[in-house]
C-alpha cells in the first residue's frame, strides 16, 4: 500500500520484516497541566473560547493516535498507549520508539528514565513543550510546578537545548510556519511537496537556543513574521545520543491533524473531545502528516 511504501522507503528494510513496537504516552500529569492553563470550551463567550481545558491535551495525543492508526492499517507495526506509571526503565524496555506529544509535565524520575533509555538505544520523538515542567513544586512559579532546566537527565539536553526555557512565539507571531532548510531524515518526505520550502503550520512554536542555519542538527527553522525578530530559531532538530536517536519538533504538527479531524467531523464520530471552529481547518494537515510519517520512518529505520 502507499503508506507502507512511504514508511518503509524504496528498499524492503529490516524494520518492515517484523512488527515494531512504538509507545505513545497518554499523560494524566500533562492533562492536569492543561487543566490549570487552558479555559473550557465556550464558543458563546466574549471573546469565544475554543480551548478544551484538560482535554486540550487530547488535541496533541489524539493527533498522533490518528496517524498511527492510519499507518497500522497498511504497515506491520505494533503501537501501545502507555501511561505515566509506565515511564520507567522496565516500562520502556520493550519499545524501540517513544512519542512524547507536547508532554509538558513529567517527573524527574520520568525524565531520567527516558534519558537513559535513549542513551541505551531508544528512539525518541518529542514535540513542542515536552519536558517543560517537573512535577516538583515551586512556589515561585505561577502554576506551582518547577521548570525543567535541562540538567544531567533533563529532556532538553537530548536535543541540545540545555537552557530548557520554553518561550512561546505567541507574543511575537501567534501563527508561525516552518522553513525547511534540509530535506533528509525526518524531512525527506517533504521534498518537492512544499512551495518556497515553507511547511504551513499556523500555530504556536517554542523559541529555543539560537543556531546558525547551517547547523548540522537542524533541518528547519521557525518562520516568524515579525520584522523585529532577527534570530534563527530551530524548529526541527535531530540528534544522536550514544546508541540512541532523537527527533524534536519545536511545534506540534499533530495539533493541526486533530484540528482537521474536528472540522471534518471525524473526531466527533470517534467519540473524541471537540470544540470545533467549523470547517476552517479542513485541508490543513497534509504537510504536517507527511512530516510526522517521515520522522517515524527515519527513527524506525536508523
Amino acid at each position: 500500500m502507499i503508506v507502507a511504501a512511504i514508511l518503509c522507503g524504496a528498499a524492503f528494510t529490516a524494520v518492515c520484516e517484523a512488527q515494531t513496537r512504538i509507545a505513545l504516552l497518554d499523560s494524566k500529569n500533562t492533562s492536569d497541566f492543561f487543566k490549570a492553563h487552558y479555559p473550557a470550551c465556550d464558543p458563546s463567550a466574549t471573546p469565544p473560547s475554543y480551548y478544551m481545558g484538560a482535554d486540550e491535551y487530547q488535541r496533541y495525543f489524539r493527533g498522533w493516535q490518528w496517524v498511527l492508526d492510519d499507518l497500522k492499517l497498511s504497515y506491520d507495526i505494533i503501537y501501545d498507549i502507555i501511561y505515566d506509571k509506565d515511564v520507567t526503565a522496565a516500562g520502556l524496555a520493550p519499545y524501540k520508539l517513544l512519542i512524547l506529544s507536547n508532554t509538558a509535565l513529567m517527573s524527574d524520575a520520568q525524565t531520567k528514565a527516558v534519558h537513559q533509555w535513549v542513551i541505551r538505544g531508544g528512539r525518541l520523538l518529542a514535540t513542542f513543550g515536552s519536558g517543560y515542567k517537573s512535577l516538583a513544586n515551586d512556589p515561585r512559579e505561577a502554576d506551582g510546578w518547577k521548570e525543567q532546566k535541562g540538567g544531567t537527565f533533563g529532556l532538553h539536553q537530548l536535543w541540545h537545548d540545555p537552557v530548557g526555557k520554553v518561550f512561546s512565539t505567541w507574543w511575537i507571531d501567534p501563527g508561525v510556519d516552518v522553513r525547511i532548510t534540509r530535506y533528509e531524515g525526518p524531512t525527506a518526505l517533504l521534498e518537492g511537496k512544499l512551495t518556497d520550502d515553507i511547511l504551513h503550520y499556523g500555530g504556536e512554536g517554542n523559541i529555543l537556543v539560537q543556531r546558525p542555519e547551517q547547523h548540522p542538527n537542524v533541518l528547519g527553522f521557525l518562520q516568524i513574521e515579525n520584522p523585529e525578530w532577527k534570530a534563527t530559531s530551530p524548529a526541527i532538530i535531530s540528534t544522536r545520543q550514544a546508541k540512541g536517536l532523537v527527533v524534536y519538533f519545536a511545534f506540534a504538527p499533530e495539533y493541526i491533524v486533530y484540528k482537521e479531524l474536528e472540522s471534518s467531523g471525524i473526531a466527533q464520530g470517534k467519540g473524541w473531545p471537540v470544540c470545533s471552529e467549523g470547517p476552517v481547518w479542513i485541508g490543513r494537515s497534509a504537510e504536517c502528516r507527511l512530516l510526522m510519517i517521515g520522522a517515524l520512518r527515519y527513527l524506525l529505520n536508523n
